[in-house]
């Protein structure tokens, strides 16, 4: 989870998936965003801590290097194929281009939320969803399920 954070309710979003994730989950996170969970008792993984914080959105970069390296040390031909779910946080234009070089790298299913950004017209949208697989954030708990894949 990455991205940018804001005040209103519907941001809450953010700190209540953190709180529902699985207690084997990691967290890699970039950028305001993590002020809605980063202070919560999430715990660790044997010493290593479930929020793992790269710093703010311009250090994304130290995320995508990390999943990079991932897939490489399990041999993977796909960035895509890493147990990896991208769920950003939208508010301002900053987060652009976290998006592009996500895309770029061809990743795909990104979720954005709770608001879309304002650049997303009909055709761009339709693009973007039938090649990248972007989509808006749902329920906490449907997005659970789906993130999980269950």
């Amino acid at each position: 989870m990455a991205g940018c954070d804001g005040r209103m309710k519907s941001r809450s979003y953010y700190t209540e998936f953190a709180e529902k994730l699985p207690k084997e989950a990691v967290i890699l996170t970039a950028g305001c965003a993590k002020y809605r969970y980063n202070k919560l008792g999430l715990g660790d993984i044997n010493g290593i801590p479930r929020v793992l914080d790269a710093g703010q959105c311009n250090d994304s970069y130290s995320l995508v290097v990390i999943a990079l390296k991932l897939q490489e040390v399990f041999g993977l031909e796909d960035i895509n194929e890493l147990p990896i779910a991208y769920n950003i946080a939208w508010y301002e234009q900053k987060a652009v281009i976290v998006l592009l070089a996500l895309l770029h790298l061809g990743v795909k299913d990104i979720h954005l939320g709770p608001t879309l950004p304002a650049f997303l017209s009909a055709n761009v949208t339709d693009v973007l969803v039938k090649n990248f697989g972007i989509a808006g954030i749902g329920s906490v708990d449907d997005d659970i399920k789906l993130f999980m894949g269950e």
